[in-house]
């Protein structure tokens, strides 16, 4: 029994890493200009286009004077009436280190991903800080125009009001397919058989 049950977790596992890799399942990679934001807070809506785990975000970014740390978190978002969810539904955070003066796409990947269903909008937030002092600061790729069209780059305020605009963050979504978490619970139940399988019996 325990040899079927290690042959059953292998080929889980060749199915998990078949699966796994994050792809980019949202793309608006225009921008007509490098921007500075409020650190206090600005971002992105957009609209999940099929029912998967965010795993990342792309952002296309630069430092400047030495750059500010990012920290991103994710949040449900009503785009009728501009109210940004309370609950952070996942976070990361990207160093100042890992940015250059010259801007480039980085990935800030979430501390663990994040299940949403396809036609729900959601919004991700940038909060900027340079541990250093108040000196560095980003800039980040955006467009002119709204270009993308299921989502609105968004002004922040610190008491949590939410301003829609009419230009977009140049921006991608990671995310692996539904399927993967599925795959990784019966990775955990098949692990447990085997371990059950090897306790000795008294």
């Amino acid at each position: 029994m325990n040899r079927h049950l290690t042959k059953a977790l292998l080929v889980l596992l060749a199915l998990a890493g078949l699966t796994q890799a994050a792809t980019v399942v949202i793309s608006q990679p225009t921008f007509a200009s490098l921007g500075d934001y409020s650190p206090t807070g600005f971002g992105q809506s957009f609209t999940a286009t099929g029912t998967y785990q965010i795993t990342a975000l792309n952002l296309y970014v630069s430092s400047s004077s030495g750059g500010s740390d990012i920290t991103v978190t994710l949040h449900t978002f009503d785009s009728l009436t501009s109210i940004l969810g309370t609950t952070v539904l996942g976070s990361g955070i990207l160093r100042e280190t890992s940015l250059s003066s010259t801007a480039a796409w980085e990935s800030i990947s979430f501390s663990s991903p994040v299940a949403v269903q396809a036609g729900s909008t959601y919004a991700f937030k940038i909060i900027a800080k340079d541990p250093g002092g108040s000196t560095g600061w980003n800039n980040y790729g955006t467009s002119s125009s709204d270009v993308y069209g299921a989502g609105n780059r968004l002004n922040i305020s610190t008491n949590g009001t939410v301003s829609k605009t009419t230009t977009d963050l140049a921006f991608e979504v990671a995310a692996v397919s539904e399927p993967c978490a599925s795959i990784l619970f019966a990775i955990s139940i098949t692990i447990t058989a085997i371990r059950r399988t090897r306790r000795p019996t008294e």
